[in-house]
């Protein structure tokens, strides 16, 4: 196969996935992984896709934003992984706040034999996920809707949080994170909602598929060292390491 016809086929692939791993495409077309490298590099510059930590995933510039829920279902088994262990440090009885991350979506899921647990979230899909589960309290922030995230945002929301609540743990995700950047997103609103539950949390886990790793974006919501927990899907190289020991993060890899 030509190259360009494998960069083709690679842009179909992104379009049609949201995302892509080089060792999958490089088994796919049995070419060597720095070979995908040069193609994912090429296709960036042409703003086919965005290259992140061990893939690429669609570019914000090649179309509208994906939707709540066409993010619902990109890195669907990652996220399901991540959720799982998740899970496994949240105790019976605790109060955690969940962000409107489809990432967050996915611990909900996974939370439902709790007991005694406290919900705290501005999510309108974890409202629904969990609104039939008698073992477990659920409060919204309440706010102003986005329709593209189906979140309460928002002064109002942002009030409630900081002056009325606080919580043993707080999951979320975003839409990127960097060592120098930090933590990233694409709305103001989310992040100021994100930073509001970090500041009442007396623990905050950041559940990260490898989508997230190496992606900038604006706003900035906070610098790495405001994680305690690092929970991804692949394994981390030297550099990630050594920046989120120097904050004594712990990374769980699943």
């Amino acid at each position: 196969m030509l190259a360009v016809e494998r960069r083709y086929k690679i842009e179909e692939l992104i379009n049609r996935d949201k995302s892509v791993m080089v060792t999958e495409l490089a088994k796919l077309f049995d070419v060597t992984p720095e070979t995908i490298r040069g193609d994912l590099l090429r296709l960036e510059k042409r703003g086919v896709l965005v290259r992140t930590y061990g893939g690429a995933t669609i570019s914000d510039g090649s179309g509208s934003e994906l939707s709540y829920h066409e993010r619902d279902v990109v890195n669907a088994e990652a996220k399901h992984n991540i959720a799982a262990n998740a899970a496994k440090i949240i105790r019976n009885g605790e109060t955690i706040f969940l962000d409107a991350s489809t990432s967050s979506l996915y611990l909900a899921r996974s939370i439902k034999d709790k007991e005694g647990l406290t919900v705290i979230t501005n999510a309108v899909s974890i409202i629904n996920e969990l609104a039939d589960c008698s073992n477990i309290k659920l409060i919204s922030t309440g706010g102003r809707l986005s329709k593209r995230n189906l979140s309460y945002v928002g002064r109002f929301a942002e009030k409630m949080i900081r002056q009325n609540l606080v919580a043993n743990k707080m999951f979320f995700s975003c839409k990127g994170v960097t060592i120098s950047r930090g933590l990233c997103d694409t709305s103001e609103d989310e992040a100021d909602i994100k930073r509001a539950m970090m500041d009442v949390s007396d623990f905050v886990v950041f559940l990260c598929d490898h989508n997230k790793l190496g992606r900038k974006g604006v706003p900035v919501i906070a610098p790495i060292d405001r994680i305690h927990t690092f929970i991804t899907d692949v394994r981390l190289d030297g550099e990630w390491h050594d920046a989120l020991e120097k904050h004594d993060v712990n990374i769980i890899t699943v």
